[in-house]
């Protein structure tokens, strides 16, 4: 039985899980049982990760302030407790990118926002969903590199190693629709840890810093299937 899709979450849950929940956590993902979910968290952290990706793109914090204050209301106006602690979470993350210099994260100020492709690229075998929030393409007209960044986020926390597997797979998804065109350039596939405020590239990866481990994660979900 396939899987439809394998966010890159999923990878990363699946490597702290034990044998016997690894066998429950895969069948889940086949098709005709449990979908599985859109990779980090759905809905629950869209209004912090929603306006961080603005932020970054417009490179302003103003949208961050603007952002704190609707959720603040929506927070006061709110009686029931989950729904306040979800919200109160967000701000918790906003609040840490009310004065955060955006263009650390930005190769070069002049960048070019691209439309992204199909999310789901086969690797390794399966079906993996990839879902940066931008693509951008910069430099010189005849010799142009690209590079994407993807705001995550988990409650459990990420390791460097699960920042890694972000930023492997978004090389490779980079590489894999925009070779023949652009350079890709490993150090503009970023990953950033909203909760943490780190951030990792790929270069990272390929430095050595950072253990490769997506090759050995996809290779032990499929004994699993």
């Amino acid at each position: 039985m396939a899987i439809e899709k394998l966010p890159v979450k999923k990878l990363v849950e699946f490597r702290r899980l034990s044998k016997p929940r690894k066998v429950t956590f895969t069948n889940k993902l086949k098709v005709g049982r449990k979908p599985a979910s859109a990779g980090d968290g759905g809905n629950y952290w869209v209004r912090s990760l929603s306006a961080i990706s603005k932020a970054f793109k417009e490179n302003d914090n103003s949208i961050i302030i603007d952002k704190i204050e609707e959720v603040s209301d929506l927070y006061n106006l709110n009686q029931r407790s989950q729904t306040k602690r979800m919200y109160k979470r967000n701000i918790d993350i906003l609040s840490k990118y009310k004065d955060f210099d955006f263009t650390q994260l930005r190769p070069t100020a002049d960048l070019k926002f691209l439309s992204k492709p199909n999310s789901i690229l086969e690797m390794g075998g399966l079906p993996v969903q990839i879902l940066p929030q931008h693509i951008f393409s910069y430099g010189a007209e005849n010799n142009q590199s690209i590079g994407g960044i993807w705001f995550i986020v988990w409650q459990d926390g990420f390791k460097p190693s699960d920042l890694g597997i972000y930023s492997e797979t978004l090389f490779r998804y980079l590489s894999s629709y925009y070779s023949k065109d652009y350079i890709i350039n490993p150090a503009a596939c970023i990953i950033v840890d909203v909760t943490s405020l780190e951030s990792i590239s790929y270069k990272d990866v390929l430095n050595g810093e950072i253990p490769s481990i997506l090759d050995d994660t996809m290779k032990s979900v499929k004994e699993y299937l």
